[in-house]
């Protein structure tokens, strides 16, 4: 393909992908994860943000929003709803800001790039390119074709004079986010020690003896904490009672799940099918032009479909319409094609489970007295739904579905396939209990069906309806008291358990605009609509908790159990201690059951220090004492987070130079991302935090 052609077939997608090229090289030489999307809403004078004087602009931010569109289109196959419309635009919301800080600092840090060193990067290292261009100038082989670039670079066309422009925005962009990290990263080093300790705690393999003693032993021998304790830890502990600003909201939700109008439009849409099927229309043309599943050219088995179509249409003959029929996952209507005989029978059929008890007899007694009366004509249903213990079938009246051979145990699935249809049989003993069985049918058959389904969504007029409903609303309860406005109404008011600022909402999930509006408005206030998972909410703050030290009288009681806590822990340590003196160093720790018949030595052996210990876990307290044990050393005795132990190094395998060699590298690599990777978020977060952030976004969209 001629190099203009090329870049003209491709240019679209690259100019694309250079917009936001410069954020995504953060995203991938930093490993941070800020996608966003967003819908046009138009143009405005006001900028949607201004970070530290500079402004976001509408159309940097919708552009960058209908790139994520795209994507998320992409992913899942489908339109974002609005929930995901907030959650998106949120995202790229703090993706532009971080753009906008880093941008900042680098005119902070005078960092540039020269046209030379971008003429240098093209023409010396092409290979090295980012994909997007690199990718224009390779040939079959995946290599750099220098024909092409130069012939490229010697263009004169406004196509490539275009290219070339966006190209050099773009590596410029780069190369300064390489100077950005260079000077960020100058600082961090990995020592030899560190990846020494990495390759250790992954590959050196251990086995030990151990003894473990549970404080609460001597639960009886400790005294109560007293009042002087208590205060006195709750001196000493003060930043484990600290606490951030919480808010607690209480909101109503307008849903904007389809109505019965919605369901009603669909089930005529569906009715209309089928009076056109009735009227000669080709069905299975019906269904590839309208249904939301795609038509399947197959044979269905008993159990194959959902519940709801499965006990409609097998008793239905070839050429039969069946629905509308309401689904788990829509709205069915559906034409029976054709039918054959199968090679695999299926039973359907409903059971009565009577649990075994410690008296087996009479177990079997009640068992038997039920299958009498089922024999005898009552209500096999209501028989079901009086003692059967299976909840999950009994409100069903014990209906089983069907099933063929392989789905249920052995001695259940062989009473099944022995009986004939309308059967009683049992007790049928199963690891589950005593089954009375009625088998209902039994079949062979195999349907082709054609299905039209579609699903029941909410309109427009009903989301648009909620809507009016959730800000008439707001509107009213404004500057009135919330819950009895609510109830007056006959809405569901909903709580919120405390929640700190820029943290998920508990039963709402993070959306930060809704944390933004709790944390700058005052108690009582009724925030506008805002769309959340279900519908369109609307809060008030019912509860400001600033930050500070939780009072001691409402962390009394936990300090009591704290301090109850390290007293038998105390006595454990004190105890097991006492017996670690006496023991006989020849015998090693078994010899400790000599002095308390109550222990137990027990062995873990073939761990790591990165894998925790088998019955230990990974209590940091017992594996920062094995790192500098030697085989045969028993150690201190040591408080755990929950035991107090004592260990015996048996043995470790030894130091393999060949391995820490050849583990060297990518050992060092992996601690250097992780402390820069440490460093950025900490260096960004503290941009965030020093900055002075305008937020308009609730100028353009809806909340």
């Amino acid at each position: 393909m001629p190099i203009m052609a090329k870049m003209r077939d491709n240019l679209p997608a690259i100019l694309l992908s250079l917009v936001i090229l410069f954020l995504l090289t953060i995203v991938l030489d930093w490993g941070m994860d800020i996608t966003g999307r967003h819908r046009s809403n138009g143009f405005a004078r006001e900028p949607i943000g201004i970070v530290n004087g500079e402004e976001i602009t509408y159309q940097e931010f919708n552009q960058a929003l209908e790139f994520e569109i795209e994507n998320f289109k992409q992913r899942t196959g489908n339109d974002p709803d609005d929930f995901m419309l907030e959650q998106l635009r949120n995202q790229v919301w703090e993706q532009l800001v971080t753009r906008k800080l880093i941008e900042q600092e680098i005119k902070k840090l005078n960092l540039t790039v020269t046209d030379e060193e971008i003429t240098d990067w093209v023409l010396n290292s092409p290979e090295t390119l980012p994909e997007p261009v690199k990718r224009n100038f390779v040939d079959s082989t995946g290599k750099i074709d220098r024909v092409l670039l130069e012939r490229a670079l010697k263009s004169t066309t406004p196509q490539a004079r275009q290219f070339w422009i966006e190209v050099e925005k773009f590596l410029k962009a780069q190369k300064l986010t390489e100077k950005l990290q260079s000077r960020l990263l100058a600082s961090v080093l990995v020592s030899e020690g560190e990846i020494r300790e990495r390759f250790e705690k992954q590959n050196t393999r251990y086995e030990i003896k151990y003894v473990s003693l549970d404080p609460n032993r001597f639960s009886k021998e400790i005294s109560e904490p007293t009042d002087d304790e208590i205060k006195e830890y709750y001196r000493n502990h003060q930043d484990e009672f600290r606490i951030q600003e919480t808010r607690r909201l209480k909101y109503v939700l307008f849903s904007d799940m389809p109505s019965a109008e919605d369901t009603a439009s669909v089930l005529r849409e569906l009715e209309n099918f089928k009076q056109q099927a009735m009227q000669g229309a080709d069905f299975v043309e019906l269904v590839k032009n309208y249904s939301e599943a795609p038509f399947s050219d197959v044979f269905f088995k008993h159990g194959e479909l959902l519940p709801e179509i499965e006990n409609e249409i097998w008793d239905k003959k070839v050429g039969e319409i069946v629905g509308p029929l309401k689904a788990s996952d829509g709205i069915h209507l559906i034409k029976i094609l054709d039918e054959r005989k199968g090679s695999d029978t299926f039973v359907r059929a409903s059971h009565i489970l009577v649990p075994i008890g410690r008296d087996t007899a009479e177990s079997y007694n009640l068992a038997k007295d039920i299958l009498n009366l089922a024999k005898k004509g009552e209500d096999f249903a209501k028989l079901a739904a009086t003692f059967s213990v299976d909840q999950v079938t009994a409100s069903k009246g014990g209906d089983l579905g069907w099933f063929g051979k392989g789905r249920m145990v052995k001695e259940f699935e062989e009473a099944c396939f022995k009986a004939k249809p309308g059967e009683i049989v049992g007790p049928v003993r199963t690891q589950y209990g005593l089954h009375i069985i009625k088998v209902i049918a039994k079949d062979n058959r195999e349907l082709k069906i054609a299905d039209i389904k579609l699903g029941v969504r909410a309109s427009s007029e009903t989301i648009e309806s909620q809507r009016k409903r959730a800000e008439d609303f707001s509107h009213t309860v404004s500057g009135k008291k919330f819950v009895q406005e609510a109830s007056a109404l006959g809405l569901d008011i909903k709580t919120t358990p405390p929640f700190t600022k820029d943290s998920p909402i508990p039963g709402i999930g993070f959306n930060k605009t809704i944390s933004d509006w709790a944390f700058s408005n005052k108690l009582g206030s009724v925030s506008p609509v805002f769309k959340i998972r279900g519908g369109f909410a609307v809060f008030t703050i019912s509860e400001i908790k600033e930050a500070g030290i939780r009072p001691l009288e409402e962390v009394r009681e936990a300090i009591k159990v704290r301090v109850r806590r390290e007293k038998l822990k105390d006595k454990a340590y004190n105890y097991l201690e006492s017996l670690r003196t006496k023991l006989n160093k020849n015998e090693g720790l078994e010899s400790i059951t000599k002095l308390d018949s109550t222990l137990e030595v027990k062995t873990a052996s073939g761990f790591t220090l990165s894998g925790g210990i088998p019955g230990i876990g990974t209590d940091e307290n017992v594996l920062g004492k094995l790192i500098d044990m030697k085989p045969n050393e028993i150690s201190q005795t040591i408080k755990g987070n929950s035991f107090v132990y004592l260990i015996q190094l048996v043995n470790k395998t030894p130091f393999d130079s060949s391995a820490y060699k050849s583990q060297h590298e990518t050992l060092k690599q992996q601690i250097y991302n992780e402390k820069k990777n440490t460093l950025f978020f900490s260096w960004i977060d503290n941009l965030k935090k020093n900055a002075k952030i305008v937020d308009n976004r609730s100028l353009y969209f809806e909340q």
